[in-house]
């Protein structure tokens, strides 16, 4: 359940996020919104954090894939192993710190790095 009400608080986020800021916000504002929605959502309803980002990152998958045309087999594929990773680091770094918020901090900092590069990579003519 924490899965689904997260992509659902990032669905709402993100498309407002994108509006206002474009692709800026995908790179720079969207990565902290997302960890933020996973984490919190996670803790606060008791639920596992990488299950929670698991989750999260399968309901992108679905949406990459139908919406991403030639590309999205593989940013179905990316979108579910980034975020599976990041609910890794967020785990980790919590169980290392005893922080949350550093948690979160480490998996936003690798998420805005990856949104970056992928970015950079699909719109060269871009950056």
């Amino acid at each position: 359940m924490a899965g689904l009400i997260a992509a659902a608080l990032a669905w709402v986020g993100n498309i407002l996020i994108v509006k206002r800021w474009g692709e800026s916000g995908v790179i720079w504002i969207v990565p902290v919104f997302e960890e933020l929605a996973k984490t919190m959502t996670a803790l606060l309803l008791g639920g596992s954090i990488s299950f929670v980002h698991g989750v999260f990152g399968l309901i992108e998958a679905v949406h990459d894939y139908t919406s991403s045309g030639r590309l999205g087999l593989w940013t179905a594929l990316a979108g579910l192993t980034s975020h599976w990773v990041f609910g890794q680091v967020t785990y980790y770094t919590i169980i290392y710190t005893r922080l949350w918020m550093a948690g979160i901090v480490a998996a936003a900092l690798l998420h805005t790095y990856f949104n970056y590069i992928m970015i950079r990579f699909f719109n060269s003519d871009r950056y």
